[in-house]
């Protein structure tokens, strides 16, 4: 059994059920890492990092731009996992008048999803699609989110809270859905978007969006907290829900592959290891200082001399009787493992 621990204020490893703005505050004992604090470090910068912590730098109130696509997504996921987020349908065709955007301002400064009713109707659809779909997929964790399994134990925004290995550190994970069985453990998130959930898309959208990253720092937190993982007497999976916003808003249900999750592991451990290594030296550096060499990726090659060959204004031209001044050929740089 695996208990799960009510409290905002979490002191010792385990799993929590605690509110989003707590976890967002990040109210462990010390400064703590979170996927999207280590997803910086290694994508941009320790300085970014730093700079985007709650606990090493004073945020100030940021005032993110409406969207309605995030808007529709949020809701979705409050309706389909149960969620106490309020939702507010506004009874507006647009938000162009002051009183729709005033209420708009009024639902959002309390912590509610505010909708217009057009809008309502498509995150009810969705919801009513998601039922349907999920409710005849074989898994029984995915199923689980429909109807319950008596067999095994769910719950909807649990945090991970553990000290890392490496360094000791404090880490946390907020997880959309936790189904618990017997010999199994599943990791459930859903995520919706404007775009296709067609299985190609989906694909891109998994590595463009840094989803293996997340699959693998989440895994990395339930293999500290429940140790049978790692002798492998209970299997761990991490299932992504991706669901259209548009008409007939389709679901594909996919997983990382082995060599994505491999990625995704070097990606954390490096992670890890540059957050150990800023704490150690009191230090968070910014980009690589210097001037440095724009090298060209393959595919600009490949398109232009596809566009020279075939294109028809390139043909028959003539010789041109200046030589290239760069009398090297393209050559890769090197990759090297670091160090």
């Amino acid at each position: 059994m695996i208990d799960i621990i009510r409290s905002e204020t979490p002191m010792t490893p385990g799993l929590y059920a605690m509110s989003e703005a707590a976890y967002h505050a990040d109210p462990l004992p010390e400064p703590s890492l979170s996927r999207s604090i280590a997803q910086l470090l290694v994508t941009k910068s320790p300085r970014h990092a730093r700079a985007a912590h709650p606990r090493l730098t004073k945020q100030d109130d940021v005032i993110e731009k409406n969207s309605r696509e995030r808007d529709i997504g949020s809701a979705a996921h409050a309706l389909l996992l149960r969620q106490p987020t309020p939702i507010v349908v506004i009874e507006h065709d647009e938000f162009r008048t002051k009183d729709a955007k005033d209420k708009r301002t009024a639902a959002q400064k309390r912590g509610a999803v505010p909708l217009l009713e057009k809008d309502y109707e498509v995150v009810k659809a969705m919801v009513k699609e998601a039922h349907e779909h999920l409710a005849d997929e074989t898994d029984p964790a995915i199923r689980n989110l429909i109807s319950a399994d008596p067999e095994s134990i769910t719950h909807n925004e649990i945090t991970a809270v553990w000290r890392d290995r490496c360094g000791d550190a404090w880490a946390r994970a907020r997880m959309d859905h936790l189904h618990i069985a017997p010999k199994r453990i599943t990791i459930i998130d859903y995520k919706t978007s404007a775009k296709s959930a067609e299985p190609d898309a989906v694909k891109d959208l998994i590595f463009k969006s840094n989803y293996h990253f997340q699959d693998a720092f989440y895994r990395r937190g339930m293999r500290a907290l429940v140790p049978e993982i790692d002798r492998h007497e209970i299997a761990l999976d991490f299932l992504f829900i991706v669901q259209e916003q548009e008409p007939p808003f389709e679901i594909a249900v996919t997983y990382v592959d082995a060599p994505g999750r491999m990625i995704g592991e070097k990606m954390v451990s490096d992670a890890f290891l540059m957050w150990r290594k800023c704490w150690e030296e009191n230090n968070w550096p910014g980009y690589p200082r210097g001037i440095f060499a724009a090298e060209m990726p393959p595919w600009v090659d490949t398109r232009w001399t596809e566009r020279e060959i075939s294109h028809p204004y390139f043909q028959k031209l003539g010789f041109d009787p200046v030589l290239p001044f760069e009398s090297q050929p393209y050559r890769p740089r090197q990759i090297m493992e670091p160090n």
